[in-house]
């Protein structure tokens, strides 16, 4: 069962937290944590399937296992000036080198507002495009355990922590490099393709990439 929804009261929005991320659960690691937010044109369609597409590639699967889509919620209203708002979750996991005890966790948040759908010539054709301010919010976390085999063993549980402290550290180091590179090359593929459709200048970045 999806547990992901999103209740309107009045003008709040209460969300019910991921059931996918373990509460105050040290193994449980915010590897990296990529915000943007663009003004322009694109289309919504296309810039979805490339999302989904490019996640698919990378051996990303839907978290819940229900689907190939990594959908897990998606909520729209039309406001009384016509202009749409969309909040879309993808909640998507991805087993590195088939390991059983790391796996990569991608939380990815879009909010659409005053999304509205404008006609635009291209060649002496008219085009559909949607006009709308996006903010994208993309997390990746690198889950150790994720099965709680450890944590569950009777004798392993008792060395969990000490063995990451000290024989897995550099493994947790590498992994979390390489989570970060997934979520850096996901955000660039996104950026690129609204800098590539639109007239607007680039999307301000709420927070400078890091480079290589």
């Amino acid at each position: 069962m999806r547990v992901f929804k999103v209740v309107i009261m009045g003008k709040k929005k209460m969300y019910v937290h991921s059931p996918h991320l373990r509460p105050d659960d040290d193994r449980d690691i915010l590897s990296t944590k990529i915000e943007l937010e663009y003004n322009g044109m694109y289309h919504l369609k296309n810039f979805y399937r490339l999302a989904h597409d490019w996640l698919a590639d990378e051996y990303y699967e839907d978290a819940d296992g229900y689907s190939d889509k990594c959908e897990t919620c998606y909520w729209d209203r039309t406001k009384p000036d016509g202009s749409k708002e969309n909040w879309i979750w993808w909640r998507t996991i991805k087993i590195p080198h088939e390991n059983n005890y790391y796996r990569f966790f991608l939380r990815i948040d879009m909010q659409v507002l005053g999304a509205k759908t404008v006609e635009v010539m291209h060649q002496g054709h008219k085009f559909k495009m949607n006009k709308a301010n996006i903010k994208f919010v993309i997390e990746g976390w690198l889950q150790l355990d994720y099965q709680d085999k450890w944590r569950k063993h009777f004798i392993l549980k008792h060395f969990d922590r000490i063995f990451r402290k000290r024989w897995f550290k550099k493994q947790i180091e590498d992994y979390k490099w390489e989570l970060y590179k997934d979520v850096y090359r996901f955000e660039r593929q996104m950026k690129d393709y609204l800098e590539l459709h639109s007239p607007y200048p680039r999307p301000k970045l709420f927070k400078p990439n890091k480079g290589f």
